[in-house]
């Protein structure tokens, strides 16, 4: 019964992120892109992280199973999240690298998942 109900669990947050994701995509694409940024660099940013995006989406997936078990497997979230916090600066990290307007939060913050219609 244990397992059944994991399953499911996990089989739902899969569809669930997928289906935001798909969701994201179709609300914000071709959505104006800030006068401030060249089109160009934003697609070629949002074609070489797209698959960093997906990598922590799935990440994410795991983590709430990992998170969900009695009790909670600690070292395993800790790799998640380990790996997760690296994926997230590897995006940081080449959006800096490609000239975009970067500010990490607050303000001056670019949204770059809406910039890519994710």
């Amino acid at each position: 019964m244990k397992n059944r109900k994991k399953f499911v669990a996990t089989v739902g947050i899969l569809v669930l992120a997928t289906s935001s994701l798909a969701l994201a995509q179709k609300s914000y694409r071709g959505g104006p892109i800030p006068s401030q940024i060249d089109p160009s660099k934003a697609q070629a940013f949002c074609q070489e992280v797209q698959p960093l995006w997906q990598k922590e989406i799935q990440i994410r997936g795991e983590l709430l199973t990992f998170w969900s078990k009695t009790p909670p497997d600690w070292e395993a979230i800790l790799q998640k999240e380990t790996e997760r916090a690296k994926i997230r600066i590897e995006i940081h990290k080449k959006a800096y690298e490609m000239g975009l307007p970067y500010a990490p939060t607050g303000r001056g913050a670019l949204n770059l998942r809406r910039l890519c219609g994710w």
